[in-house]
């Protein structure tokens, strides 16, 4: 890595402790504060979900079928640096070459009714990925280099 700063959250990735603050009308980071912060060199983790980032893993369904499994993990964002693809279990990573092209995806996210999907076609392959809502202005800015989607 040749950014030393430590990544820290996006607005969109919340825990327990955020969603309780909400509840006190604490004030929390804002997308806008994430893309000034992304710009300034702060790296930024978005939680997401995948099925292909990294290779597909397959899960039995019965009667000898089987089906990609969705996969929790963290997308992280840098710039000046390729971004990186964690998994939250199991220790996949893989790294995003460039050029990158972002395109909504029809459908939901199954128990994630906050995040929506895209398909991220990059330099190696296309790839599902699915976002929180309020990170997908970061993402379109920082995969893409704007707000527009193309």
């Amino acid at each position: 890595m040749t950014n030393a700063r430590a990544e820290r959250r996006s607005a969109g990735t919340e825990t327990m402790v955020d969603v309780l603050l909400r509840w006190a009308w604490i004030r929390r980071r804002t997308p806008a504060r994430d893309i000034a912060d992304f710009d300034g060199g702060q790296p930024l983790r978005v939680v997401g979900f995948t099925k292909s980032i990294g290779g597909t893993v397959k899960v039995s369904v019965g009667k000898g079928k089987q089906i990609a499994r969705l996969r929790q993990g963290y997308l992280r964002l840098a710039a000046g640096e390729a971004p990186v693809w964690n998994d939250a279990r199991g220790g996949r990573s893989a790294t995003l070459q460039a050029p990158f092209q972002l395109k909504p995806a029809a459908g939901k996210v199954r128990l994630a009714r906050k995040f929506e999907r895209y398909e991220l076609v990059t330099g190696a392959g296309t790839y599902d990925l699915a976002v929180p809502r309020k990170d997908g202005e970061l993402i379109r800015h920082a995969l893409v280099g704007g707000t527009e989607i193309r």
